[in-house]
């Protein structure tokens, strides 16, 4: 089965993305978890942020958010339940960073 096949699971494209690694894999992964990632950016943006510091636009945090995705993807071993988890966890990381660095 193919990771374009409409039956796969979400967690079977993620584990055929984290097998082979190509682009088609981790394009298929990626359109079937694109509603956690405009949510998920959509939450992190309804942060407070201070006057003065740039706030990333909704599309840059979810470009952050496949980033972090491949990242992890990459480095294999994980579920994409944690695999989500973490790319949230390393965007959110860089947000803070770019606040504190404004300080």
């Amino acid at each position: 089965m193919s990771a374009g096949s409409p039956k796969m699971t979400v967690g079977a494209c993620w584990a055929v993305w984290e097998a082979d690694g190509s682009a088609s894999s981790g394009s298929e992964f990626l359109q079937r978890v694109a509603s956690w990632i405009e949510g998920t950016a959509a939450q992190l943006l309804r942060d407070q942020w201070r006057t003065g510091t740039k706030r990333p636009s909704f599309t840059e945090l979810q470009e952050r958010l496949r980033h972090h995705l491949a990242l992890v993807a990459h480095d294999g071993n994980v579920t994409y339940l944690q695999a989500l988890e973490l790319a949230r966890a390393a965007v959110l990381e860089e947000i803070c960073q770019a606040r504190a660095s404004t300080d």
